[in-house]
């Protein structure tokens, strides 16, 4: 068997777009890289992400729009 005639799964063998791989459309990231001793810090603390949320909550004045409930605040 040859891997360009192997059509397993959808696959074609030769790299490329694949059905059900990649991005889901409408979402967006912005990446932003921590430092590895302060993730490491927050780790041990509680959940980062919400660490980060209440954070900037606190320092910045920051809050979620109103059309968000509580629950979805940090989404």
């Amino acid at each position: 068997m040859s891997d360009s005639t192997d059509k397993q799964d959808g696959c074609c063998g030769r790299g490329g777009a694949r059905p059900g791989c990649g991005r889901k459309p409408g979402i967006k990231t912005r990446p932003v890289r921590l430092p590895v001793w302060l993730l490491d810090a927050l780790e041990q603390q509680c959940d980062v992400r919400h660490a980060i949320i209440r954070a900037c909550q606190k320092e910045y004045g920051i809050e979620p729009p109103a059309h968000c409930t509580p629950e979805k605040a940090d989404d």
